[in-house]
């Protein structure tokens, strides 16, 4: 390939026109050496953030639009004094148009050429551009248009349906991250789900079109590394595993991948590297393939893999290939951008130990993995060597629907990959989170208790494992019941001893007063079994509350606590082996949180907060079981509401376009 000449720029402010741990990840590192940046952030700056942005640009209010607005992008940056722009990953990172924007304006794009983008941009052209490098695709049919209802022409989809056979998977042309994607099985379920992945991959992408190809049932999502820079090198830089998934989107990753035959391994490394010269690539990327892993290949000489797609920008699962291989991707993604070269050692780079991620969501595993948006009393990470937390999230915080559930990710090392993933079970047992449910103890036990912990599997894992490990969570949960109980009523009674204030906002006179009932305790009774030994008062928002750690006075056992003032009362919550417990007080009285279903049989609710996208049904209509009735869009999903049973729709009490809250009532049943 042709060495393209590629001038050096010097690069001294970054703009980062993204949010939350990936805005943590690229300051950090541009910190280091010896580059600003600047952030976006409401009036108050995350804590997360400060001290390591150089500079905050103050908006009204963050939203997902904003992040979509190459335009106010490109002014943010340019009236901060910005000489680069880092997209991160999501919102505008794949956007052809504005990385070519960001160039015209004078700007530096840390990221790849546009061209590469945009012939990497429609799943359809990139099968094409894969099948012209050689690289294996699956049997499929791209770029296909729907039409707008069931009554259109649906022949070019039913007629490959009829060669292939089922299963089959559809998903968006322009898409990623599982979005417009539907598994289908029978011809009954083809027309349907065709229309809902056109109507999500428009809602999410701008673009309805499709593509159909014949579905592995038991494959392995491995992707590789790439690096390449703007003279011709193009490395991969290993490999990684992201085959744990649920809706199609990544929960555990890990690097190497296991269980890869070596000539495999070379062989996809080659595939990558002949696609990413092919489109003429720089910067960061990486190249996505499904493995077959069914019987006879596993341990196979030579297992058969097929190309998914290419991802033009820092993969959200980058830190583990940074940790098994030593270096830095943003600090070259940065270098690439500014004309560096790529040291030619890359060429020859190994891998060493192994390393994990795991995904921490603000979701509700037992529903669905619906999105969970909520306060956040508290959030503490375990910390230690050989862990590294990725973080978008405060101690105390709130989160909200406007953006994806995923908040934080955590990743260990090891000179195993046993020793990475019980690295990481301790670590999600032992990070005390206080909020709306989230995966913490599902992945935990996905960690310590299941096949992946053995060996490698494949994205079927979740669907075959996920009742199980949803039992596991709830005996692990009841078993600490009993622990937790006294816990819970020693800090709501204010009974432990030792109370020592650290930070806050207000002062410690105020504090006390809020955290122990009663008046000062007589110094003459016997001292009690558990002690804090260390306190943080937080004042954010509307939320007030204590986080704290108290200390066995006979064992040395700990636990973390966090008690949070409300209009209602006050709430603590108690970490036990692994398990957040939350009490309550309303009233002057405390009992554990309800679990009673409020609401009514004759009502039908919106189970998440979000916009309705979608009412397909009208007053005096007849439901039947499973029917959808309303489609939701929460944290950039869709959410079907179905029927729980017959009946008449009496009354509909919402509308497309609005936005509804979680137990919203939406429509109600004849009765």
């Amino acid at each position: 390939m042709k060495k393209s000449q590629g001038s050096h720029k010097s690069i001294t402010r970054i703009f980062i026109a993204n949010r939350g741990e990936i805005a943590r990840r690229i300051a950090a590192t541009a910190r280091r050496m010896g580059i600003e940046t600047v952030a976006i952030c409401e009036q108050r700056p995350p804590a997360y953030l400060v001290g390591v942005v150089s500079k905050f640009v103050r908006v009204p209010e963050e939203n997902t639009q904003l992040y979509l607005n190459s335009e106010k992008m490109i002014e943010l940056a340019k009236a901060s004094g910005c000489d680069a722009v880092h997209p991160g990953f999501g919102f505008l990172s794949e956007n052809a148009g504005f990385a070519a924007a960001v160039a015209k304006s004078g700007l530096t794009w840390i990221g790849p050429k546009p061209s590469a983008i945009d012939a990497m941009a429609s799943k359809a052209r990139a099968r094409e551009l894969a099948i012209q490098s050689k690289v294996p695709c699956i049997e499929g049919i791209e770029d296909l248009k729907i039409p707008a209802d069931e009554h259109g022409d649906f022949t070019a989809l039913t007629a490959f349906a009829k060669k292939t056979g089922y299963p089959l998977i559809i998903k968006a042309a322009m898409g990623g991250g599982g979005k417009g994607m539907r598994l289908v099985e029978n011809d009954a379920d083809l027309v349907p789900n065709a229309l809902r992945a056109a109507s999500e991959a428009l809602s999410s992408f701008g673009d309805a079109a499709l593509i159909v190809e014949r579905y592995l049932p038991t494959p392995r999502h491995v992707e590789v590394q790439i690096l390449a820079d703007q003279h011709g090198h193009v490395y991969a830089i290993g490999d990684r595993d992201c085959s744990v998934q649920r809706r199609h989107q990544k929960v555990l990753e890990e690097a190497p991948a296991p269980g890869l035959s070596e000539i495999t391994r070379k062989a996809m490394h080659s595939a990558a590297i002949s696609l990413a010269q092919k489109v003429g690539y720089d910067s960061t990327g990486t190249v996505e393939f499904l493995v077959d892993w069914t019987a006879q290949s596993i341990g196979a000489s030579q297992q058969s893999f097929f190309f998914l797609e290419m991802n033009t920008r820092l993969q959200v699962e980058h830190p583990v290939t940074e940790e098994v291989f030593g270096i830095d991707l943003v600090e070259w993604q940065i270098r690439v951008a500014g004309g560096e070269p790529l040291p030619d050692s890359f060429g020859a780079i190994k891998p060493r130990g192994h390393s994990i991620e795991a995904r921490f969501y603000a979701e509700d595993c037992p529903g669905n993995f619906f999105p969970s948006p909520g306060p956040v009393r508290a959030f503490v990470p375990a910390t230690g060597p050989r862990v590294r937390w990725e973080v978008g999230l405060d101690a105390v915080d709130t989160i909200t629907t406007k953006f994806d559930p995923m908040v934080a990710k955590a990743i260990t090392f090891g000179a195993s990959r046993e020793d990475a993933i019980s690295l990481l079970a301790k670590t999600l047992e032992d990070t005390f989170f206080a909020g709306p449910p989230s995966n913490r103890e599902y992945l935990a036990v996905i960690l310590r208790r299941t096949p992946f912990a053995k060996g490698p599997v494949s994205t079927k894992f979740l669907k075959d494992e996920h009742d199980r490990i949803l039992t596991d969570v709830a005996v692990w949960q009841q078993s600490v019941q009993a622990t937790a109980a006294p816990l819970i009523e020693a800090v709501l009674s204010g009974s432990l001893s030792g109370h020592q204030l650290k930070g806050g906002d207000v002062g410690i006179e105020a504090v006390t007063q809020i955290a122990f009932k009663g008046g000062p305790r007589d110094t003459s009774e016997k001292s009690p079994t558990w002690n804090t030994i260390h306190t943080e008062a937080h004042h954010v928002g509307a939320q007030f509350n204590i986080i704290g750690e108290a200390i066995h006075s006979d064992t040395g056992e700990t636990f973390r606590y966090c008690i949070a003032n409300t209009p209602e009362g006050r709430e603590a919550y108690v970490s036990v082996q692994g398990i957040t417990v939350k009490g309550e007080e309303r009233r002057n009285h405390w009992a554990g949180e309800s679990t009673a279903d409020q609401s009514h049989t004759s009502e039908v609710t919106a189970p998440v907060p979000g916009k309705v996208v979608a009412v397909k049904v009208k007053s005096g209509d007849s439901a039947q079981p499973g029917q959808v009735l309303f489609v939701l869009e929460s944290m950039k999903m869709e959410f079907e509401v179905k029927a729980s049973r017959d009946g008449i729709i009496e009354t509909i009490s919402t509308k497309q376009g609005e936005q509804v809250t979680a137990g919203r009532v939406l429509a109600s049943w004849q009765s």
